[in-house]
């Protein structure tokens, strides 16, 4: 059963490979980097990109569609709650950073980890781990069946490494980049993830805070012209 749910990973993180350097290369064609942004990690999508419908949900049966995402800045990150370094590390950064997000009377940012793990990781249990980081962030998953088109829409990876019935410690190979949905629900930017001095995939939190400044000041100078 573990070889098989292997072969079957590893088939679907070859696919969604090639899914990636081709949505990244589209990007990368269709982006720009803000005037004055020294972040190389950032591609900007030109247009922001519609996303397809999708349900998952959160603690108390709720339910987190395309609509929540309707008037407020979202940054998506994808992950599980067993993951070793990169989601707790990234979640860490992510609350630290947390204050400096514009959230006032006319723009909120919200934060939401997908778990690509939904055999171990239920809504109840994902929504005490992200509040252990803050209280504010969101904890959303559902089946591989609804997670595997959405990751891939945003242009992510993730893959079971080993999964079987007697081993509850099982690794899931996935992306450390966040994603920026603007208010009307668009896949408007990606902030790619590289490795630090600890060889953990990371963002550069104080960048990417930057840039999201910029991108939601022009924006907002968009869409009140």
């Amino acid at each position: 059963m573990k070889f098989f749910i292997f072969i079957i990973s590893f088939v679907f993180l070859a696919l969604s490979f090639s899914f990636g350097v081709a949505q990244s290369s589209r990007l990368q064609e269709a982006s720009t980097a803000l005037d004055t942004s020294k972040n190389s990690a950032l591609i900007l999508s030109q247009p922001p990109i519609e996303l397809s419908n999708f349900t998952f949900y959160k603690a108390g049966k709720v339910a987190f569609t395309n609509q929540s995402l309707q008037g407020k800045w979202t940054l998506f990150f994808v992950g599980y709650t067993f993951c070793p370094d990169i989601c707790p590390t990234t979640l860490t950064d992510l609350d630290r950073i947390y204050p400096s997000l514009k959230n006032d009377q006319n723009t909120t940012t919200q934060v939401v980890f997908v778990s690509v793990d939904p055999n171990r990781d239920k809504a109840e249990q994902l929504a005490d781990y992200v509040h252990y980081f803050n209280e504010n962030f969101i904890g959303v998953t559902g089946t591989h069946k609804q997670l595997w088109p959405f990751v891939n829409q945003l242009g992510l990876i993730y893959s079971l490494v080993e999964e079987g019935e007697s081993d509850a410690f099982y690794l899931v190979d996935h992306s450390a980049s966040i994603v920026l949905i603007n208010p009307a629900g668009q896949f408007h930017a990606t902030f790619k993830s590289v490795l630090n001095e600890q060889g953990i995939n990371h963002v550069d939190m104080d960048l990417m805070v930057r840039d999201i400044k910029k991108i939601q000041q022009q924006y907002e100078q968009d869409h009140h012209q």
